[in-house]
């Protein structure tokens, strides 16, 4: 009898313990909501590509001002949530030198970071397009290029550094699609020159 009322007390007094430390209902958790002014921006960079017969030379000026905007924002602290992460990365990758593509990288990890389910292709874009910049190769498959009349082609790669796992953990084509992809680009084209 006596260890059954020890044993009673000690289950009594560990769920005191434990209920002592959950949180009380109406305790207010404050949780960072994504930026809207960021995401604003982001639309609108991604509305500007949009469109047939693009008018790059406006496009880039607003660029240049997103660009700054998230620059200020980033630096005031305003940029919190893993989706504010991934919509500054978005305004970097269009940017204009290695600089800002790198930023793009740097961002995009802390969008990870910040939210393991945030679609990391972005990141594989970004770090594309900085190899690139920088006249290194490519490692996921990310960007392709044409260059006037000449046919789509996938940009310099260098198909050792990582596999087709690690793409696909990326959400990039395995390299036979990048391959099968290229050459679609270009039937789709043949013909249709504007």
């Amino acid at each position: 009898m006596k260890k059954t009322f020890y044993l009673i007390l000690a289950i009594t007094i560990l769920s005191c313990k434990t209920e002592k430390k959950q949180k009380p209902e109406n305790e207010i958790v404050e949780i960072d909501n994504d930026n809207t002014e960021l995401i604003e921006i982001y639309e609108n960079d991604q509305n500007d590509r949009m469109t047939d017969n693009i008018d790059w030379s406006k496009v880039n000026k607003r660029d240049s001002i997103r660009r700054e905007r998230v620059h200020q924002l980033l630096d005031s602290g305003k940029i919190k949530t893993g989706k504010d992460f991934k919509n500054a990365a978005m305004v970097f990758q269009h940017g204009k030198d290695s600089t800002d593509y790198g930023l793009a990288v740097r961002l995009m990890k802390n969008a990870i970071e910040k939210d393991s389910t945030i679609n990391k292709w972005l990141f594989a874009a970004a770090t594309d397009r900085y190899l690139l910049s920088k006249g290194e190769p490519q490692i996921y498959g990310t960007q392709y290029q044409k260059m006037g009349d000449e046919p789509w082609k996938l940009g310099d790669i260098d198909t050792t550094k990582i596999s087709d796992t690690e793409r696909i953990r990326y959400g990039v084509e395995t390299l036979a699609q990048q391959r099968e992809k290229v050459k679609q680009m270009n039937s789709e084209n043949h013909g249709h020159e504007h």
